[in-house]
């Protein structure tokens, strides 16, 4: 009523004006601007008995609202329950809005394991403990209770918590088979932390999510771990540490060669190889004066390679907690390597070179040797699958060489340095080379090769990595 006198006077005051269309317009938007100050400065509160008052509110605390009548702002403060109010309005703006049958859902329900059942009004949920104050006495006392104390409760009609029996412990499973019962209290990126279910009491523990196999709450599965199969980790490495390789650039020089690693433990491999001489996809060595044909024989190489150091970029956690390991087959490395070569050729003289006229002289040669060499070589690991090494060595060969070729013509038997798994300089010069890239294919080594112990997961390779602050 107050509102509509106030603009009745407006209106009154500028009946005796002369007014144009311009001021009209001016006036109504003056007008709207006064109507728009007055219903904001006065603030709206609406009981659940229906009763609506329009009210200047100077205070809304937790349990009460203090204001005065928008009418009267020189009488008495009014102080009401929030458990009264179905709606409160400041400034135009909705600050409480209690939604449905207010009386059904105003009071929380708390039932105990024990049975009780306490009408309430919940204040705060802890981590550990629910705060509350009885329903029938908001005046009241503020009470604690345990959430272990607690099987189900209702707060605003949504049930917040309901332990179910036989369901009611946290279940977590670690990698190593062992099963803890425990109410966790928080499931991070990372870490969990928990209590002991028989002991909530207790200290708050935490481990690492990369420990646990599963986790179980309310009997759902919330947590399993699963191994990314093109992901490199300490379990995947310590299962696949031997490679089957193969000698790339083999059939170029008429060999077909194969080798096998395996570590022997960590820094140490042992590393083996074949060769079936004979095949290749070039054509036979030939210089104007001497053809070599038909390549037969085998080779076998091997011995120990060292690791250099570490070369690892292998990296699994999080922050301070990051481990940087190194994959066994990977690095720089420095090999001893003896070969035991045999193998036969057949060689053809052009005999236009020596009587201008006749038949092409053919004759055999045999070869045996004994070779201790020296390798430096990278091996680069992709995937954990998949290995891609090169080398370069040094040496000296012991060589026995036999051949059908009649003496008159010896002068015309070339040198030939190529001995399929090296090359040999000669007896006068007995220096060999050796050279090569591999390919290989990772897989588990097997039982009666490995000396390794039966590794838990989580486990490090003895000296093979570095804390996350120490990390290289």
């Amino acid at each position: 009523m107050r509102q509509k006198n106030e603009v009745q006077k407006i209106f009154s005051t500028f009946g005796s004006i002369n007014i144009n269309t311009t001021h009209m317009r001016y006036i109504i938007a003056f007008i709207m601007a006064v109507i728009s100050v007055i219903s904001y400065a006065q603030d709206t509160i609406i009981k659940k008995n229906g009763d609506i008052i329009q009210a200047k509110i100077s205070e809304i605390g937790t349990d009460e609202v203090k204001f005065k009548i928008f009418s009267a702002p020189d009488g008495p403060t009014i102080v009401l329950k929030k458990s009264e109010l179905k709606k409160i309005r400041v400034g135009g703006q909705t600050v409480l809005d209690v939604k449905g049958d207010a009386g059904s859902i105003s009071e929380d329900i708390i039932i105990k394991k024990n049975g009780e059942t306490i009408k309430a009004k919940v204040i705060d949920i802890g981590t550990d403990e629910v705060r509350f104050k009885l329903y029938n006495d908001p005046d009241g006392p503020t009470i604690s209770v345990r959430k272990s104390e607690i099987k189900t409760m209702k707060v605003e009609g949504q049930t917040v918590i309901d332990v179910k029996a036989g369901i009611s412990e946290d279940i977590i499973t670690k990698k190593d088979g062992s099963v803890l019962k425990t109410k966790i209290i928080e499931l991070g990126t990372n870490d969990v932390r928990f209590k002991l279910y028989n002991n909530p009491d207790g200290p708050t523990m935490t481990m690492r999510k990369f420990d646990i196999k599963t986790i179980q709450i309310d009997g759902q599965i919330v947590y399993e771990y699963k191994e990314d199969p093109l992901s490199v980790t300490n379990h995947s490495i310590l299962d696949k540490t031997s490679t089957l390789k193969f000698y790339f650039f083999s059939p170029l020089n008429h060999n077909l060669a194969f080798g096998y690693e395996w570590m022997d433990k960590p820094g140490f491999n042992w590393d083996l190889g074949l060769g079936i001489i004979g095949p290749g996809v070039t054509k036979p060595n030939s210089t104007i004066s001497v053809t070599t044909t038909n390549p037969k024989g085998l080779f076998i190489r091997g011995g120990p390679k060292f690791l250099l150091g570490n070369s690892s970029d292998v990296e699994e956690g999080e922050g301070e907690r990051k481990i940087r390991y190194s994959h066994p087959l990977k690095g720089r490395y420095i090999k001893v390597e003896m070969i035991l070569n045999a193998f036969s050729t057949i060689n053809t003289i052009n005999n236009n070179l020596v009587y201008n006229s006749g038949p092409n002289i053919t004759y055999k040669k045999s070869f045996q040797s004994v070779t201790l060499d020296l390798q430096y070589g990278r091996q680069f690991i992709y995937g954990n699958a998949m290995t891609l090494a090169w080398y370069a060595g040094m040496g000296y060969s012991y060589e026995n060489k036999t051949s059908t070729l009649p003496s008159q013509y010896v002068n015309y038997d070339i040198l030939n340095i190529a001995r399929y798994s090296h090359s040999y300089f000669g007896e006068t010069f007995p220096l060999v080379f050796t050279w090569g890239l591999t390919v290989g294919y990772i897989f588990k080594t097997p039982q009666m090769l490995s000396k390794s112990p039966k590794v838990t997961t989580g486990s490090l390779p003895a000296k093979h990595y570095k804390e996350g602050a120490q990390k290289q």
